[in-house]
């Protein structure tokens, strides 16, 4: 096991030309003529008014995180950590960063915030031409942001190594000092594998809780040996690895076995060509947390771990169910509804899809086909948040390409007729976005979906009818 931690965060001034306005007005084709929070009981330290990388704060405030990316030019006063460096001396670098932004219920950026509403933090060593995903983002009941992602890092031992990045930020928008090394984590698991965070929650006494895939391993013939394994993470409220949890604060399942051909392990963990790889996690109300995840071409695997770390043996089939929905398929979001059954969103090829299960991983037969609703969304959209509204409704957001979507069903997972085209609403931006989104249901119940282009953040609020309310337009200057 190999732990580490390092931070930095970097305050700029508003004319800097790397922090550019975000312009928000987009190209709308609709299909149409034009939150409940789940049971607390079940999941008591989720915020279930919002979904994916967008946060509805209680104040009614929305938080969005993102990847980004600083090239900093030499010679400028600058300011990194507790580090100062000043006039020609200062370094230039190109680096990897973690993008926050705060906006006003009504969509404008939060002048009280950061810069212009948004907070920048670059990832050391600052020039490491490396890059970030962003896979998770939280508010805990101090309410503190907490962003999740992995990236790649390198060593002077080895280079491009996948490890997971954990950043907290006070809820004025800085990092918090507590938490890690000035406010950052980063963890590895085993010197030889990849370690990659992609869903998270927080339990009833505030611990944090990360799953996603760690595996690869050399032989001594040089061989690739690449396992592949689900991995469940808890640390305590200073960053730390909880080691009363799994193993050293680890708890693992494996997926793949390791075998003397690693390609298909290898090609899945480090590149994930058709960028399947998701994980969805939730707690039930006896804090055992339930994680969703698959290979590349493999059933999606239901794991049920006790408040220890443990596969829990009495759930499905020696702690585990699978459940077939498809090839290429991944799980992105795992929710409880208000009658207390699981319900899982994801992709699967070119189709997105809602899976419901009793509380104990059995199949509801009574939803969709047998449990499964299958919906066509276009070719490189995936799914990635997913929520039900007051009504029992289930809302499911996918993006990709140039698009946007946004669907409603009724709770038997059939498609909303009321809601846009055949229950869907597809809205067309002018430029390429993100397979990656949030979505939330504010306290009126009308959904807001969030993306990320290469130059900005997207904002749509929808009627209830499905069609995208243009009065809901914000330029916050903050660039991802």
């Amino acid at each position: 096991m190999l732990a580490f931690a390092h931070t930095t965060n970097m305050r700029r001034a508003a004319s800097r030309n790397w922090l550019a306005a975000v312009m928000l007005a987009v190209a709308v084709t609709s299909t149409g003529s034009s939150a409940q929070r789940a049971d607390a009981s079940r999941d008591p330290a989720s915020n279930r008014r919002s979904s994916g990388l967008l946060t509805l704060r209680r104040d009614g405030q929305l938080l969005i995180a993102s990847s980004a990316r600083i090239e900093q030019t030499p010679g400028l006063l600058d300011r990194i950590g507790a580090y100062v460096f000043g006039g020609k001396s200062a370094p230039g670098y190109d680096s990897a960063a973690l993008c926050l932004v705060r906006l006003t219920p009504a969509g404008a950026a939060d002048p009280g915030f950061g810069t212009n509403g948004s907070i920048i933090t670059p990832l050391l060593p600052l020039d490491n031409h490396d890059r970030v995903t962003v896979t998770a983002l939280l508010e805990d009941a101090s309410g503190r942001a907490i962003v999740v992602g992995w990236r790649p890092m390198s060593t002077l031992l080895d280079a491009n190594f996948p490890v997971i990045v954990i950043a907290r930020y006070t809820a004025s928008g800085t990092l918090d000092p507590s938490f890690g090394e000035r406010g950052i984590v980063t963890t590895r698991v085993d010197e030889a594998g990849a370690t990659q965070a992609y869903a998270a929650a927080l339990d009833s006494d505030g611990r944090l809780l990360v799953a996603g895939y760690n595996g690869g391993l050399k032989t001594r013939n040089g061989d690739d040996n690449w396992p592949v394994r689900l991995i469940l993470l808890r640390y305590t409220a200073n960053g730390a690895l909880d080691t009363s949890f799994g193993t050293k604060g680890v708890a693992s399942h494996e997926l793949v076995a390791a075998g003397p051909n690693g390609r298909a392990g290898r090609d899945f963990l480090l590149y994930d060509y058709k960028k399947t790889k998701t994980a969805g996690l939730v707690l039930d109300r006896q804090g055992r947390a339930l994680v969703a995840a698959a290979s590349d071409t493999g059933p999606i695997a239901l794991v049920r771990f006790t408040r220890e770390g443990a596969v829990d043996a009495s759930f499905g089939n020696g702690g585990t169910v699978q459940t077939p929905i498809g090839t290429h398929s991944g799980i992105s979001t795992l929710f409880w509804d208000a009658e207390g059954r699981l319900v899982a969103a994801g992709t699967s090829d070119d189709s997105g899809v809602l899976v419901r299960f009793s509380a104990d991983g059995v199949l509801d037969a009574t939803f969709g086909e047998r449990g499964i609703r299958r919906t066509p969304i276009g070719e490189g959209l995936r799914v990635s948040a997913a929520l039900q509204n007051a009504n029992g409704q289930l809302l499911m957001a996918a993006s990709g390409g140039t698009t946007v979507r946004l669907a409603r069903y009724d709770a038997a997972g059939t498609p909303d007729q009321s809601f846009g085209s055949n229950g869907a609403v597809i809205t067309t931006i002018d430029r390429t976005v993100a397979t990656t989104a949030g979505l939330a249901i504010d306290d009126k119940g009308t959904p807001i979906v969030t993306v990320v282009t290469a130059n900005g953040v997207f904002l749509l609020r929808h009627n209830r009818d499905g069609a995208v309310d243009k009065s809901f337009v914000s330029a916050p200057k903050a660039h991802p």
